[in-house]
């Protein structure tokens, strides 16, 4: 399905206000392991590939996550304009062979995201405010945690996500700066840039990101889940100790998947997508 959207090439506001210019996202392409936080053994992998596009970028990401009773996959091809902003984002998961098609894309005016869900055999729409600073969160998407990345290191004063969870949820992010880790990457000691970010103010969620100052997604750990996205070569030597979010649920059990009694309302599982 394709909607009609503002052309990449044309500056605009949103409110009024023009975006603010955000930091270049490296061209290229990156591989992660998909790892269980509390064993250490991995159980999934996840590309991204980004690439300049007239007026912006166009990146696109898949992940596979094979466990004793759960599987999921997905694709995610994701239009950015140069400040980073969705221009159109199309999301297909499968979830214990059940299919999902999420797609987010700007209205005419720009002020508008239009959503459109496929699932089951039927179609759902539905719209909300486009906001600066939005980001597309499919659960273990190395893209999605890139241009969090870059959101940290922009440090806005407001930012967004949009969780493809029912008819598409849009939640209030938090991004805090904690100290440089220590690690090695490809063999030789770096200091990765670390920061936090909560997703949603009540029943937050974190995503823990470490990355180069270029902006390059390094991993991204998600504590509640119990899982951690590695980028190929890269080993922290020492994991910070994680504090959860303010009322936030118990993590889910070692074996990833969430217990339903733990979970509040529009915690982000990788059953996501159903």
């Amino acid at each position: 399905m394709r909607l009609s959207l503002l052309s990449p090439l044309a500056p605009f506001a949103l409110a009024g206000a023009v975006f603010a210019q955000a930091p270049g996202v490296p061209a290229g392409q990156s591989h992660f392991n998909i790892v269980q936080a509390d064993n250490g053994k991995t159980v999934g992998s996840a590309d991204c590939s980004v690439a300049t596009a007239l007026g912006g970028y166009q990146i696109t990401s898949h992940g596979d996550l094979k466990m004793p009773k759960f599987t999921y996959s997905f694709t995610n091809e994701n239009r950015l304009d140069s400040q980073l902003n969705v221009v159109h984002e199309q999301l297909t998961g499968t979830v214990n062979g059940a299919q999902v098609t999420f797609h987010l894309g700007s209205d005419p005016s720009g002020r508008q995201f239009q959503v459109s869900i496929d699932a089951s055999g039927k179609t759902t729409t539905n719209n909300f405010d486009r906001h600066q600073h939005t980001v597309l969160l499919p659960d273990l998407d190395s893209a999605a945690y890139t241009e969090l990345v870059h959101f940290a290191l922009e440090h806005p004063d407001t930012t967004w996500i949009v969780i493809p969870k029912q008819n598409g949820l849009l939640v209030p992010a938090q991004y805090t700066s904690q100290p440089d880790v220590h690690a090695t990457f490809h063999g030789q000691p770096v200091d990765a840039h670390h920061a936090s970010v909560i997703v949603s103010e009540q029943n937050g969620i974190s995503v823990e990101l470490y990355y180069t100052s270029e902006g390059a997604l390094l991993e991204a750990d998600l504590p509640e889940q119990n899982f951690y996205v590695i980028r190929d070569e890269f080993k922290l030597q020492s994991r910070p100790h994680y504090t959860p979010p303010r009322g936030s649920a118990p993590p889910a059990n070692p074996q990833g998947q969430p217990n339903p009694q733990q979970q509040p309302p529009g915690q982000v599982q990788p059953q996501a997508l159903l």
